[in-house]
């Protein structure tokens, strides 16, 4: 059942929504050393709607910015590149969440979820002392995105896993394993990996439930930074991530960052005041 499920997936990944040639363009800009803040600015320029939204969103009191931005230009220079570049990708991804109209699942608790983990894993990445927080917020954004590939293509299984976790308190993906169905967390690895996003936020999509089966040691501490953070998110906001089981923190992810659990206690309650900054994440319609 499982081999014919994962053709079917990867049959339709390409029927899907994926980043249009103006969120390509960001991604691959301001992935580039030479990159200007004009360029960056001129990219986002090709899209109203979007430069709307970015703006709104570097505005948000998530940044603390104490004057106003105004101008994409200014939101460049002030916020820096991959910053611009996560607001690009989280309008992105918003869309791609509330896109299926026919969906079963509660899709504005979901994407609770997805902003809760950028946020706390974000966190994770500045008590550790990591210098590309940016890198850990967009990863925790498009962790659990292989859920919203099943919601467009397999909306019926969605719908039975996520009726089973909640009526018997199980996580998604303990009911998924008894199922015999695809791993959302494999299904969403293929979805990053087929628009050739970089390899962290595959590896952290495909490893976050399961730290140490990551064969990519490259990654170790990225993906534990994640994999804090969906579990502080699910401590935050309980079911919206369609598990209803108790999350549970892996030894082996908090060993790789030498973190204790008196710290990752402070981590959660800095996540929920971080969190209530991030409204502006919330609805960007």
């Amino acid at each position: 059942m499982a081999l014919k499920l994962i053709d079917k997936i990867l049959e339709g990944i390409d029927k899907l929504p994926s980043p249009n040639i103006v969120v390509q363009r960001i991604v691959a800009v301001c992935s580039k050393p030479d990159a200007s803040s004009s360029e960056v600015a001129n990219t986002l320029m090709m899209d109203a709607s979007l430069s709307a939204r970015v703006l709104k969103l570097a505005n948000s009191a998530y940044y603390g910015i104490p004057r106003k931005i105004t101008t994409l230009s200014e939101a460049v220079m002030i916020l820096g590149f991959k910053t611009v570049r996560n607001l690009a990708l989280s309008v992105f991804t918003y869309d791609m969440v509330f896109k299926n109209r026919s969906s079963s699942v509660d899709r504005e608790r979901l994407w609770e979820h997805f902003i809760a983990t950028a946020v706390a894993s974000e966190t994770v990445a500045e008590t550790v002392g990591y210098p590309l927080k940016e890198e850990i917020f967009i990863a925790g954004l498009l962790h659990d995105i292989g859920k919203v590939v099943y919601d467009f293509l397999l909306s019926e299984i969605l719908e039975m896993e996520v009726k089973i976790a909640q009526k018997l308190k199980k996580n998604l993906i303990e009911v998924e394993e008894e199922l015999e169905v695809p791993y959302h967390t494999e299904v969403g690895a293929k979805l990053l990996r087929s628009w050739n996003f970089p390899d962290l936020l595959v590896y952290s999509a495909d490893y976050h439930h399961n730290v140490n089966a990551n064969p990519n040691e490259l990654f170790l501490n990225q993906v534990s930074m994640v994999h804090i953070g969906d579990v502080l998110a699910n401590l935050m906001i309980r079911g919206a991530s369609l598990s209803w089981g108790d999350p549970v923190l892996s030894p082996f992810a908090l060993n790789a960052l030498r973190l204790k659990p008196r710290v990752v206690l402070k981590i959660l309650e800095r996540s929920k005041k971080k969190y209530e900054r991030a409204k502006e994440f919330l609805k960007l319609d």
